[in-house]
C-alpha cells in the first residue's frame, strides 16, 4: 500500500509569494502615484490640478510648494491662509530645502506675521548664506522691522551679488536718506552697476545734470552690455525731458558700431538715399503719421540730388487727408540757423503747403517757408529762424493751410529733397 506525502512548504512558499508581490506591487503603485502627483504639480496651472497633485502625493513637498503658489496667485481671500498651510506642508517636509523656507517666509510677511517671516527667511540664509534672493528678502524683513543696520547689510549682499537688485536698492535708499547719493552709495556700494540704477534714478526725478555726471563715470566699453538697458531708459528719458543735446550723445555711445547716430544741427537722411523708418521712428529720424491719403513714398523718378527724393500723391477732396510729416533736430539755445529744402510741384489745389520749424520746447513757431507754388519745377524755400536761450531742439514739419471748410479738394504731387540746416 502506497504512502502520499502532502508538501506543505510549496504551499507556504506560493502564500509568501503572492505576499511578496502584493507588498511589491502596493510599493510600485505609491512611487508611481508620488512620481506622478510631482509631474502633475510642475506642470499645474490651476488650482484644481494641482489638488490632485497634492492628494496623489500627498508625501511630496513639491506638490505642495505648487498648490501653494497657485491658491497665492488666485488673489482670493480665503485662499491665502491656505496658501500659507501649503507652504508650511512643504518646508515639513523637507526642511532642508531654502527655497521652500524663502517661499514660506514671504507668504507668512504677506499674512502680516513679520517675526514668523524672520524665523523663516533666517533659516533660509542659514542654508543658502550666499543666495541674493534670500539675502534681499532678508534684508527687507529686517527693514520694516526697524532693524536697518541688520537690513543693510543684508540688502548690500544682495546687491553685491546681483546686479537685478541695485535698482530697487537705490529707490528705497532714495527714501531712506531722503536723496542723499553719497550715503546712499555709503550703504549699498559704490559698484557700477549701483551708479548706473541711480543715474537712472536721478533723471526720473529730473535731475539730469548729475544722471549725466554719474553715468559719464560708467566703463565706456560696457554701456553697449552691462548697461544698455539702464543707458537707453536714461536716453528716453532725455529725449522725454527735451534735453536733445545730451540725448544724440548717449545715443552715440550706446548705439552698435557702424549703426545710424544723430548729429547737432542736422537733419537726419535730409536727402532720403535711406530706407526711412515707418515702425517705431526714433524722434531724430523722419516721423511720417499712418494713413493711405495721400500717398508717401521714396522715388528715383525726381530728385534735386543724389538718387532719390520723398515724393507725397493727392487725390482727395477731404481735409482731414494729410498726413503730418515731422523730424526734431537737436539744436543750440541763442544761436541763429537757416533751414532750407528743395521741392517740385504739380499740383492742382486752392490750399497752400509750406514747412514750420517749430520751438519743442514751447510749441511756438519760430518761423516759416514761404508756401510751395502749385507748378514749380525744383526750386529751394529757405527759413532764417533764432532758437531762444534753453531750448535744445526744433521740429520741422509739413502743414497745410487755406482749407475753408471740411471739403478741400487737392490733387497732384510734390517731391521734397536736399532737407538741411546751417
Amino acid at each position: 500500500m502506497s504512502v502520499k506525502t502532502i508538501v506543505v512548504e510549496s504551499l507556504l512558499y506560493r502564500a509568501g509569494a503572492v505576499l511578496i508581490s502584493l507588498i511589491l506591487l502596493t510599493v510600485l503603485i505609491y512611487f508611481a502615484s508620488s512620481f506622478f502627483g510631482n509631474s502633475i504639480s510642475t506642470q499645474a496651472q490651476n488650482v484644481e490640478v494641482a489638488e490632485l497633485a497634492a492628494a496623489m502625493a500627498p508625501g511630496d513637498s513639491q506638490t505642495h510648494y505648487a498648490l501653494g503658489v497657485l491658491r497665492e496667485r488666485s488673489f482670493m481671500p480665503e485662499d491665502l491662509p491656505e496658501s500659507l498651510k501649503e507652504f508650511e506642508r512643504a518646508v515639513a517636509l523637507s526642511p532642508s530645502d531654502f527655497r521652500l523656507w524663502l517661499a514660506l517666509g514671504k507668504a507668512r510677511e504677506r499674512s502680516g506675521d513679520s517675526n514668523g517671516a524672520e524665523l523663516a527667511l533666517k533659516e533660509a540664509k542659514r542654508l543658502a548664506p550666499n543666495y541674493s534672493d534670500v539675502q534681499w528678502a532678508y534684508g527687507n524683513v529686517l527693514l520694516r522691522q526697524g532693524k536697518t543696520d541688520a537690513a543693510f547689510i543684508e540688502i548690500r549682499k544682495a546687491v553685491d551679488s546681483d546686479p537685478k537688485y541695485a535698482s530697487p536698492a537705490a529707490t528705497t535708499m532714495w527714501r531712506i536718506y531722503d536723496g542723499d547719493v553719497e550715503k546712499i552709495r555709503k550703504t549699498i556700494g559704490d559698484s557700477h552697476y549701483v551708479n548706473s540704477a541711480l543715474a537712472v534714478f536721478l533723471i526720473r526725478q529730473g535731475n539730469s545734470d548729475e544722471a549725466l555726471e554719474i553715468w559719464n563715470g560708467l566703463p565706456k566699453d560696457k554701456l553697449r552690455t552691462d548697461f544698455l538697458k539702464d543707458s537707453e531708459q536714461l536716453y528716453a528719458q532725455l529725449v522725454t525731458g527735451k534735453k536733445f543735446l545730451n540725448a544724440i550723445k548717449v545715443h552715440s555711445k550706446i548705439s552698435a558700431p557702424g549703426s545710424k547716430t544723430f548729429k547737432v544741427a542736422e537733419i537726419d537722411n535730409g536727402g532720403f538715399e535711406a530706407p526711412v523708418t515707418t515702425r517705431k521712428p526714433s524722434v531724430f529720424e523722419w516721423n511720417i503719421a499712418n494713413g493711405v491719403r495721400p500717398q508717401i513714398n521714396i522715388s528715383g523718378a525726381q530728385k534735386k540730388s543724389g538718387r532719390q527724393s520723398l515724393v507725397i500723391s493727392f487725390k482727395t477732396t477731404k481735409r482731414s487727408d494729410f498726413r503730418a510729416i515731422t523730424q526734431t533736430i537737436a539744436v543750440e539755445g541763442g544761436k541763429d540757423y537757416v533751414f532750407s529744402v528743395a521741392y517740385k510741384s504739380e499740383l492742382d489745389t486752392s490750399a497752400t503747403m509750406k514747412w514750420d520749424i517749430v520751438d519743442t520746447a514751447s510749441n511756438k513757431v519760430l518761423s516759416s517757408t514761404d508756401s510751395l507754388s502749385e507748378n514749380s519745377d525744383w526750386n529751394t524755400l529757405t527759413a532764417d529762424f533764432s532758437v531762444p536761450e534753453g531750448t535744445e531742439g526744433v521740429q520741422i514739419r509739413l502743414v497745410r493751410s487755406g482749407c475753408k471748410s471740411a471739403v478741400c479738394p487737392i490733387s497732384g504731387k510734390v517731391w521734397f529733397d536736399d532737407f538741411a540746416i546751417e
